[in-house]
C-alpha cells in the first residue's frame, strides 16, 4: 500500500463513521440515533486497522508497562502489535517523546509470562523507525492523535459534536495530504496578489 492509498482509505473510513454520528434526540423513547458505545467500537476498530498500518511508513505504537501486581516487575517491560521485539529507548527506532495514552488499563504486562489480565499504568509511546521520513511520520502521528481524541470524545453521555469535530478536522489534514500542495499553500501561491498584501476576495480580507 502507497502512502496516498493508505490516506485514501483512512478518509473513506472515517467519513463512514462520521456521517452516522449524530446528536442524540430530546425524547429518548423516539432517539435511534448510533449511541456513543457503537461509535466508540467503530472507532476502536478504525484506530487499530490504521496504526497497524503505519508501521509500513515507518510510525508504530509500543506500550510501556509502568507497573503491574507482579512483585518481581521492574523497570519498563514493553509490548507492541507488531511481534517486533522493541526494548524502551531501544535503538533503530527515535523516540521523540509523543504518547497517544497514558492512564490504566486492563492488560496483560509482559515481565512475566506467567502473568494473567490486570489493570495497570500503560504509557502508548509513538515511535519512527530510524530510516522512515520523519515528517511523514509527524504528519501520521497528528492525524491519528486526531482519532485517538474522538475516541476519548466517544464515552457515555459525552455530547458528540466533540466527535466530529476531531474526525472532520483529521479529514481536513488528509485533504492536504491527498491534494498536490496544502490548501493554505494552495490559496497563497495561486489568489493572493503578488505585493504581498493579505489576500482580499470579493472585498473581505482573509484573516492571517
Amino acid at each position: 500500500m502507497s502512502l496516498f492509498e493508505y490516506y485514501v482509505a483512512l478518509r473513506g473510513d472515517i467519513l463512514g463513521i462520521v456521517t452516522g454520528v449524530e446528536n442524540s434526540a430530546y425524547n429518548l423513547l423516539w432517539d435511534n440515533t448510533t449511541p456513543n458505545s457503537v461509535t466508540k467500537t467503530r472507532l476502536e476498530k478504525l484506530y487499530d486497522k490504521y496504526i497497524a498500518a503505519a508501521k509500513e511508513f515507518g510510525l508504530l505504537v509500543v506500550t510501556r508497562h509502568c507497573d503491574c501486581p507482579n512483585p518481581n516487575h521492574s523497570s519498563y517491560a514493553t509490548s507492541n502489535r507488531y511481534g517486533l521485539d522493541i526494548s524502551y529507548r531501544g535503538s533503530g527506532y527515535v523516540w521523540g517523546g509523543g504518547q497517544f495514552y497514558q492512564g490504566v488499563r486492563r492488560s496483560i504486562c509482559p515481565c512475566s509470562n506467567e502473568n494473567r489480565m490486570t489493570e495497570h499504568n500503560v504509557i502508548d509511546d509513538i515511535i519512527y523507525d530510524e530510516n522512515a521520513d520523519a515528517d511523514v511520520c509527524k504528519r501520521l502521528e497528528i492525524i491519528l492523535g486526531d482519532i485517538f481524541d474522538s475516541i476519548v470524545c466517544a464515552g457515555d453521555k459525552r455530547p458528540r459534536s466533540a466527535i466530529r469535530e476531531y474526525l472532520l478536522r483529521a479529514v481536513l489534514r488528509i485533504n492536504d495530504e491527498l491534494l498536490p500542495e496544502p490548501m493554505n499553500a494552495y490559496i497563497q501561491n495561486h489568489c493572493a496578489p503578488d505585493s504581498g498584501q493579505p489576500l482580499r476576495i470579493n472585498g473581505l480580507r482573509a484573516i492571517n
